[in-house]
């Protein structure tokens, strides 16, 4: 894995593209909003992704759901396509709208894939009790991934969005470079696409940058990921719960980070104000001051500093 190839400037490009996806959101659903944003000078908007937003409050549900109820025929290893997975959580969810979920760039450098995080992700995060399930074998269709296994609210957003990112990649130019990037939600919805474009795709190289991002699957996708997307970034505030998040023990499941890790320290008094990507000193503002590192972190015991601070250090 290469120790030292973290790009501030792209991570500048791709926490700006972050911010994007929010904005694509915050503009509307469709069919009244199509889904274009103000892309990156030098980039073109190909394509958007929407999935329906699941009711984060009803993650016992979905969980329960895993055994019994309209998801339980699906056989996550054997899942055929985006569809048999969406036609399953309408049967559970029949009022979900489709909302927009981030979109694909190109310009004459890079292709971009770019997430979002939900609005209010921190009860999805924290519900311990989501099992791990296989991963579905048409995304990961190779020996590595044969035991893998991933976090199922994680997956179910993915499998999605899954053939979308897919059919976006095709339009790319298979010369260039492939960077896919997500804050919080959006940053576990990067893990998962990374190994399946470039296990599906033409793409020579796919690079992983994240902000906030959760832990996604067990130590057998953290090694088969870490195989196949080496280029992979993770930005961390190291006062921000989320990251840390699942533990790497929870009950009989074990979670692992991919890639390599940078971080920064901004406390800002509150969960919400530590994970958020725009907010005073915090991801967007640390990321355009070129402050997050690879030399190792102690978090201080007064848990008090902020992105200045840690530009000092």
């Amino acid at each position: 894995m290469p120790l030292s190839s973290y790009d501030p400037n792209l991570s500048n490009l791709l926490v700006q593209a972050c911010e994007l996806t929010y904005v694509q959101y915050q503009n509307g659903p469709p069919p009244g909003n199509n889904g274009n944003i103000k892309a990156p000078a030098g980039y073109k908007q190909i394509a958007s992704f929407t999935a329906p937003e699941i009711d984060l409050s009803k993650l016992k549900l979905l969980s329960l759901s895993a055994q019994a109820g309209p998801l339980a025929p699906l056989v996550w290893q054997n899942i055929r396509s985006s569809a048999e997975v969406r036609a399953s959580v309408h049967a559970l969810f029949p009022s979900l709208q489709d909302v927009y979920f981030g979109f694909a760039l190109t310009s004459s450098t890079y292709n971009v894939i770019a997430l979002r995080g939900t609005q209010s992700d921190f009860e999805w995060t924290l519900d311990a009790t989501i099992p791990q399930v296989p991963v579905p074998l048409i995304w990961y269709n190779d020996g590595k991934f044969q035991f893998a296994k991933v976090h199922l609210g994680f997956l179910i957003f993915f499998a999605m969005l899954a053939d979308q990112i897919l059919a976006a990649a095709k339009q790319f130019n298979p010369a260039l470079p492939c960077l896919v990037t997500g804050h919080s939600l959006g940053g576990a919805l990067a893990v998962l696409a990374s190994p399946a474009l470039r296990l599906l795709s033409s793409l020579p190289t796919v690079q992983m940058y994240n902000y906030a991002g959760p832990r996604v699957g067990d130590p057998a996708f953290v090694d088969a990921y870490n195989f196949w997307v080496p280029q992979s970034y993770r930005v961390v505030n190291l006062a921000d719960l989320i990251p840390m998040l699942p533990p790497s023990q929870i009950f009989h499941w074990q979670y692992g980070d991919v890639g390599q890790e940078w971080s920064f320290l901004n406390q800002s008094g509150n969960v919400a104000g530590n994970h958020a990507l725009i907010g005073p000193d915090n991801y967007t503002k640390a990321v355009n001051l070129a402050i997050p590192t690879d030399a190792p972190r102690v978090y201080p015991v007064t848990g008090l500093g902020n992105a200045q601070a840690v530009a000092k250090v």
